[in-house]
């Protein structure tokens, strides 16, 4: 399981209006998980998917994040939140946000193994 972060915009609305609200939406990931076999203490587990799952969100304005102020915050946060769960829950939500947190994981990896290129490399030139 790992944290992470999607800029989305979410049609809003009749969608001949062409209405949309832009949000970041912070999400947890759960990797695939393979089917697991009988054991002795239990009788196995099937496969299951990987999936996103939606933790918050914010408004985006100029892709800055822009919180909701005022006397109806708390209740536009709601909306919010209510608009990117079911956003993320749905088809594409969930499509896009794997994308992103499998991009993201990569990208930690890749910056790992330069890191480590690095530090062997340094260690190389020390030991001269």
């Amino acid at each position: 399981m790992s944290t992470h972060t999607i800029d989305a915009t979410i049609p809003v609305g009749d969608p001949d209006l062409g209405a949309a609200i832009e949000a970041r939406i912070t999400f947890t990931f759960h990797g695939r998980v393979e089917e697991q076999g009988a054991s002795y203490a239990s009788g196995g587990q099937p496969a299951e998917g990987a999936v996103a799952e939606w933790m918050s969100a914010v408004s985006l304005e100029d892709g800055q994040p822009a919180p909701y102020g005022g006397a109806f915050a708390a209740l536009e946060q709601s909306s919010l939140d209510s608009i990117a769960s079911e956003w993320l829950e749905g088809d594409e939500g969930q499509a896009q946000a794997i994308e992103q947190a499998l991009d993201d994981l990569q990208a930690a990896e890749d910056d790992a193994d330069e890191r480590r290129a690095e530090q062997r490399a340094e260690a190389r030139r020390d030991a001269r």
